[in-house]
């Protein structure tokens, strides 16, 4: 039973990562691709929000909690108890940046995601995306340059601004489903990167967006 236990323990999670690279393939460059058949990515609250990084939400606001407690109810046997305890409330503060960035940016972001939908059309070699208040359906040429905001950490944030030849354009968030399919539909955009410490949305007033 005990070697039972440890073979789903180390093969199990082998075998799912396995699938996931066979899936990814397939989704993006084999039979299963966009540039191949009609794919659909709508983004969902859901997907947009239960991902991997809340994680480190919820492991900052663990943190945070055990640090409060500490805060009010131990007892620091030092000679100066309260400047410890004023360094554990800062801790306790500390512990909420990466949280608060996380949720802070999701929340700045989720009203440019919120019901994107991007379906792909192979067979003319065009992109339709429906955004919250209009529907844009790209092909070679439409898009004359994008913008890339991000954060250049590992915990990657940010979003782009694709700007169209017509002279408008519009906002996805990196979380937005799909996104990466612009790109790999129309090769060699001139793209030019900016790096954001909080890679916030903030509406340029002068600049028509779709």
């Amino acid at each position: 039973m005990g070697t039972l236990i440890i073979f789903l323990i180390i093969f199990l999670p082998m075998g799912w990562l396995i699938w996931r690279m066979i899936r990814f393939t397939r989704d993006t460059i084999g039979t299963n691709s966009p540039m191949k058949v009609q794919r659909i990515y709508r983004t969902t609250a859901q997907s947009f929000f239960f991902r991997s990084e809340y994680l480190f939400v919820l492991m900052g606001l663990i943190m945070f909690g055990v640090t409060m407690h500490a805060v009010f109810f131990a007892r620091f046997s030092t000679p100066y108890p309260e400047i410890g305890r004023a360094v554990v409330f800062l801790l306790s503060l500390a512990s909420l940046a990466v949280p608060g960035m996380i949720v802070s940016v999701d929340l700045n972001h989720w009203p440019y995601s919120r019901g994107v939908v991007i379906t792909s059309l192979p067979d003319v070699h065009q992109l339709e995306i429906e955004l919250s208040d209009a529907v844009v359906v790209l092909k070679e040429g439409d898009i004359s340059r994008i913008e890339i905001f991000h954060n250049n950490r590992k915990l990657q944030l940010g979003f782009a601004i694709f700007y169209l030849t017509s002279g408008s354009h519009f906002i996805l968030p990196f979380k937005t489903e799909g996104m990466w399919v612009i790109q790999e539909y129309f090769k060699g955009l001139p793209v030019e990167y900016f790096d954001r410490l909080v890679p916030l949305i903030r509406i340029r007033p002068r600049e028509s967006v779709i």
